[in-house]
């Protein structure tokens, strides 16, 4: 898999530490600071482009239009949106950003965008669980008994008040991410088409009847 990287931060770093390791894909990373890209061109075997990733021809030098998957993970929203909507342009079919807020995820949903990663719960796996096919998006956050929290989309049950979803014993919705919002889900909140919920569940199991009642397909969403 051919995979451009636009930003050579920390968690662009860790993501291309963490996709060096099989040895099967195809690294490509811009940065505009000319440090990182010359301490990353001579740590690992990649292409290392200096310069500003949303610059169309900066992205036809990284031969974007063969790219399985583009990733925006520079320290701007914007500028990781703008990158997306590059890439949407381009036909890069798998695009992933990195948000630090939640105000243009609505906008980065928009143009097609395929996973959003929030970057504080271990931003380079769940990159990286993204470019292998796993859309559920997954902190990774493993606690006493096992739990994990999840982001798991409600469009599907759009209209629908958060009583009425009958959540199977082991999960707990534990917040809703509205738009540039982090509100508390009660049982008379009724869910729109973007909201996301961040759920924690105990099993596999529960999971996957989570996603059930969510109406999300049995691999994920």
């Amino acid at each position: 898999m051919r995979v451009v990287i636009a930003g050579a931060g920390d968690i662009g770093r860790q993501l291309v530490h963490t996709l060096s390791e099989n040895g099967r894909d195809q690294l490509v990373v811009i940065d505009e600071d000319e440090a990182k890209c010359e301490a990353l061109a001579g740590e690992f075997d990649l292409l290392v482009i200096h310069g500003d990733a949303t610059d169309p021809e900066i992205l036809t030098k990284a031969q974007i239009r063969e790219a399985d998957a583009l990733v925006a993970t520079t320290e701007s929203d914007a500028i990781n949106t703008v990158i997306a909507m590059l890439g949407h342009r381009f036909g890069v079919e798998k695009i992933i950003v990195k948000l630090n807020g939640f105000g243009l995820r609505a906008a980065c949903r928009e143009i097609g965008v395929t996973e959003i990663v929030a970057p504080k719960i271990a931003a380079a796996a769940r990159i990286k669980a993204a470019l292998q096919g796993a859309r559920t998006i997954d902190f990774s956050l493993v606690v006493q008994s096992g739990l994990k929290l999840l982001e798991l989309e409600a469009g599907a049950v759009k209209g629908r008040a958060i009583r009425e979803l009958h959540l199977p014993e082991g999960a707990l919705f534990v917040a809703l991410l509205r738009g540039d919002k982090m509100l508390i889900p009660r049982g008379g909140t009724h869910l729109e088409a973007d909201d996301v919920l961040l759920t924690l569940v105990e099993t596999e199991g529960v999971l996957k009847k989570v996603r059930r009642v969510l109406g999300l397909e049995e691999n994920g969403r």
